[in-house]
């Protein structure tokens, strides 16, 4: 199964390309408060979030860039960059055992966020 398209508008992240496209090799969705069951997607985020702070920032997430995905993407075009998603918001309808997504979309919000924690992963629904 391959996981979600992943869309970005966190403008902020070192990983946000233009097109709300993420460079990330892998993002991790968590509970906004650790040990409480998210209820909406405003209790998530993006851990992945590496703020943009300049030159040292970059440097600093690379370890985590799909390097693949952007060197195919000129070349190929259409979605060659997307990250793969680790997710472990148990309440979410999409959640699947192994912390994986079967959304085939998600969105993660938070334009001009400064930290993790003002990004939402805008794609989650609490099981009913």
């Amino acid at each position: 199964m391959s996981g979600p398209v992943v869309r970005c508008e966190v403008d902020t992240c070192t990983h946000w390309l233009p097109g709300n496209a993420c460079a990330a090799a892998n993002i991790d969705i968590l509970h906004e408060e650790e040990g409480k069951m998210a209820q909406q997607p405003e209790h998530t985020e993006c851990k992945t979030f590496y703020a943009r702070r300049g030159v040292a920032s970059f440097l600093g997430s690379m370890d985590n860039v799909d390097w693949m995905g952007m060197a195919r993407e000129p070349f190929m075009g259409g979605k060659q960059i997307n990250p793969t998603v680790t997710c472990v918001v148990e309440s979410c309808v999409h959640w699947r055992e192994g912390d994986l997504c079967d959304a085939d979309e998600i969105k993660v919000s938070g334009q001009g966020a400064d930290e993790c924690q003002d990004t939402n992963c805008e794609t989650f629904e609490a099981k009913g």
